[in-house]
């Protein structure tokens, strides 16, 4: 094999690296032949000059294959003629679809072997939301995981060290370089893990928008198309659904409140008239994507049937008994509604004059929330699942004086006087002269990435 700094050159220069060049790269950072600062350059040659679709995919089954991998029909014959699927989202504030995705998914037919991570940033983590469940465990045993897909249908855990190793290795030094926004290391990162969880038919949301990773939509449309393409070549049926991402998702961010408002979701039952105005968005995201996962393993063919089909499940509580299920048989209490922590102290945010809402800052909210325990500024800070806010507001609506746009859900008076001002400025008025038409709610979903569309 050349030298190192041969293979950096040739990427430098924008050539294509062969798949014996770039096995050499990662193997030799992995067993750490090959020090830091020459993956440095070359994940910065790569960032510069892009991955050909080829190298994407030799990087992701490289990294797929640096660990444990799962084979759930090998592992058991139960699951000979059963279809897994799962979803990956780019994230967002208020992002708890999984929770109601995976125990809807379940009714439709599917096994839903779901691997999550914590939230690092604005953006919260699926383990983060479901440990504030108390009892609950995101680490389950071989044999839990196998019991649960079986008799359930669905297991939500966190991502073991021993999947993908090398891809947590090379994140971390991305991190560092500021080479996290490559398309084609993103998207070896993301499809490597789906990969290795063992799963036939994976739906991606890629969230567009100010409070997204990615703002742009032309951005955007080229990670679902890297994804879709990726997927595919590793024999996954795939498909990208581009989201709107500029409000947060629902009415809640925070951890345990996030589970309280999936729960609302699951049994079609809700505090208030405005909390269903508001949930209606996510609820039909978690539709739409839920279908798209039908439709890819083969279950459905009728995309507007299967929509009414997952309304269905959600009015007869099928998808929240699911989740029930599954809950207590990673280790919740039957009561655990009942359990999830709350906040000690509530404090409102009230307009200050009449008007219409023109936008909410969510990034602003999910940047707050870091400062009060919601979110991680560094992955080892620890969370406070029982804190958060509750929007009661939503764009383009018309607000009188003293009406409730948010609640900040704190540890104690003081932690919710110290976030007061910015989370008031995350609202943002305008003049009651402004026609609300022109700055109404608009639905989440933007476009569709299939494979049939990239052929």
């Amino acid at each position: 094999m050349k030298p190192v700094s041969e293979i950096i050159r040739k990427k430098r220069e924008g050539q294509e690296l062969l798949p014996d060049e770039l096995e050499f790269l990662v193997k030799g950072f992995a067993d750490g032949s090959i020090p830091d600062y020459q993956i440095s350059a070359w994940l910065m040659a790569s960032f510069l000059c892009g991955m050909s679709t080829s190298e994407t995919l030799t990087l992701t089954t490289l990294m797929r294959n640096s660990g444990k991998t799962m084979n759930w029909r090998k592992m058991s014959s139960n699951f000979e003629n059963e279809k897994f699927a799962d979803k990956h989202s780019t994230g967002g504030v208020g992002d708890k679809v999984s929770l109601i995705l995976a125990p809807l998914a379940v009714c439709f037919g599917m096994k839903v072997p779901m691997m999550s991570g914590r939230g690092l940033g604005h953006t919260g983590g699926t383990v983060d939301k479901l440990e504030s469940i108390p009892g609950f465990t995101m680490y389950p045993t071989e044999a839990m995981m196998l019991k649960n897909l079986d008799e359930i249908g669905t297991i939500m855990m966190a991502q073991s060290n021993d999947l993908c190793p090398a891809d947590k290795k090379l994140y971390s030094l991305r991190d560092v370089t500021a080479t996290i926004e490559s398309v084609p290391l993103i998207t070896a990162s993301i499809v490597s893990k789906k990969w290795a969880e063992g799963i036939d038919a994976i739906v991606y949301d890629v969230k567009c928008g100010s409070a997204a990773f990615m703002s742009d939509v032309g951005d955007a449309k080229r990670l679902s198309e890297s994804l879709v393409k990726v997927s595919s070549q590793a024999g996954m049926a795939s498909s990208a659904m581009i989201t709107r991402m500029e409000e947060p998702l629902g009415s809640m961010i925070g951890n345990a409140m996030e589970v309280e408002e999936s729960l609302w979701i699951l049994s079609d039952e809700y505090p208030s008239e405005l909390h269903r105005k508001i949930c209606e968005p996510l609820k039909e995201l978690c539709c739409d994507l839920t279908v798209e996962m039908a439709m890819l393993s083969g279950l459905q063919s009728d995309r507007e049937k299967a929509k009414a089909e997952a309304l269905k499940f959600i009015s007869e509580k099928k998808a929240l008994e699911v989740f029930s299920r599954m809950a207590v048989a990673q280790g919740a209490a039957k009561n655990f509604r009942d359990a999830l922590p709350k906040a000690e102290f509530i404090m409102d945010i009230t307009a200050e004059k009449d008007g219409t809402l023109a936008a909410i800052d969510s990034r602003s909210l999910g940047v707050i929330g870091l400062d009060i325990g919601v979110g991680r500024k560094r992955a080892e800070d620890p969370v406070d699942p029982k804190v958060g806010f509750e929007v009661l507001s939503q764009v383009g609506q018309k607000i009188s004086k003293g009406d409730v746009l948010c609640r900040i859900h704190a540890r104690d008076k003081a932690q919710a006087e110290s976030i007061y001002a910015g989370v008031q400025q995350s609202f943002q008025m305008i003049l009651p002269t402004t026609s609300v038409s022109t700055i109404g709610k608009q639905h989440l979903f933007i476009d569709r990435i299939r494979k049939e569309n990239l052929e």
